[in-house]
């Protein structure tokens, strides 16, 4: 017997075509305002009386994206040091924004050993690089770098394993330490930065940061963490970046190592030290033993091309005006005329060296020093008889 017989009052059920699959659909990530196809140049920039003055001094001097300290790069932070007060890092976020500078990348303090052996360093590298990741994000910057550090004795596998643990304790103590530091629609990414082979230092060879990145994927750290590679730091580890061949087979190397797509920041510096003498010192573009054809290479490889990935100097300043020097030396070999700051960048300029000058020197004349002449021997003691000491 059939159910439709069983039970009259009900229907039977009628046979539907199945429903198409669900469309998934992924959300939709904005791009950021400073992704206007310039190519990203900047500099290392002082946050010297307030972060956003970085902002206009990087814009002044023709730079697309710019690298800062968020605190003292050599100091422990403070409790007060901690964290950046609120109003200024919504001027900072706000004044970018006007700029439309970007990436930002935040350069995380020297002191720092995420590789330490010594678990008293190493808990003091972790709070240190929390207060790190939580400074960046107020300030909206998109890269935290740091340098892996020292396992010393340890060993580099130890080392690397420290690495990963610290970056994963400090990235989540930092989302936990305060729900409403991230601003909105922003997203941090750390990068650890390759280094010259001085010591036992980690990353001076690419095996290194390989182990930290997969290391890091164990631990799940969120966003995955990517590479600064530092052009100075290369060549003083033994990487011919000189020569096409020694590039070429340079960035095939990382590429086959962690991927030149995790490369989201280059250091354009110039170096002191010659090939392989694993020492870290860094010279102007073009006065070094790297050398201008070099890095008119570095800038135009077809490898390294990408609208997002800043190419930022850390040269030295030893007379005024170097910064803007090495700045203008990248944009010249790229073939291109820096962009001109907005007006309100030159207007402030002008008006904060007009409070810093100085009141002018008195003029000097032949009349003046006369008068000086003859007031000289007032100040020379008279003896009893009245004539003047001959002291």
């Amino acid at each position: 017997m059939s159910a439709d017989s069983q039970n009259p009052g009900v229907p039977a059920e009628v046979a539907l075509p199945p429903a198409p699959p669900m469309a998934v659909t992924e959300p939709v990530r904005m791009l950021p305002d400073w992704l206007d196809g310039r190519p990203r140049i900047g500099i290392h920039t002082s946050i010297a009386g307030e972060a956003s003055r970085a902002l206009d001094t990087a814009a002044r001097i023709g730079c697309t994206a710019l690298q800062i300290f968020s605190a003292s790069p050599r100091m422990w932070p403070r409790p007060h040091q901690r964290k950046v007060p609120a109003p200024i890092a919504k001027r900072f976020r706000e004044r970018r924004a006007e700029l439309r500078l970007g990436p930002v990348a935040v350069h995380a303090n020297y002191l720092i050993n995420l590789a330490s052996p010594d678990p008293r360093q190493w808990e003091n590298s972790i709070a240190a690089f929390c207060d790190e990741i939580i400074r960046a994000l107020q300030l909206g910057a998109e890269y935290l770098i740091v340098h892996p550090g020292s396992p010393r004795e340890a060993g580099i596998d130890r080392g690397i394993a420290n690495v990963a643990e610290a970056v994963a304790r400090a990235s989540s103590l930092a989302v936990g330490a305060d729900p409403g530091v991230r601003p909105p629609n922003s997203s941090l990414r750390v990068l650890f930065e390759n280094t010259a082979g001085q010591g036992t230092g980690l990353a001076s060879e690419f095996s290194h940061l390989r182990g930290i990145l997969d290391a890091c994927r164990v631990r799940g750290v969120t966003p995955q963490p990517g590479i600064c590679l530092d052009t100075a730091h290369l060549l003083a580890a033994g990487f011919e970046i000189r020569t096409p061949e020694g590039l070429d087979r340079t960035l095939a190397e990382a590429d086959a190592a962690f991927g030149l797509e995790n490369v989201r920041v280059i250091h354009c510096n110039d170096s002191k030290a010659p090939l392989g003498a694993r020492i870290d010192r860094h010279q102007h573009i073009g006065r070094g033993h790297i050398g201008k054809e070099a890095f008119a290479r570095i800038l135009t490889h077809p490898l390294l091309r990408c609208d997002s990935r800043a190419f930022l100097c850390e040269t030295p300043i030893d007379r005024p005006g170097d910064d803007r020097r090495n700045v203008r030396a990248l944009w010249s070999l790229l073939g291109l005329t820096p962009p001109v700051a907005p007006r309100s960048v030159l207007v402030g300029a002008r008006r904060s060296r007009a409070l810093r000058s100085p009141l002018p020197a008195r003029p000097k004349s032949r009349a003046r020093a006369v008068r000086r002449a003859r007031r000289i021997p007032s100040r020379i003691p008279k003896l009893r008889d009245g004539t003047r000491s001959s002291r």
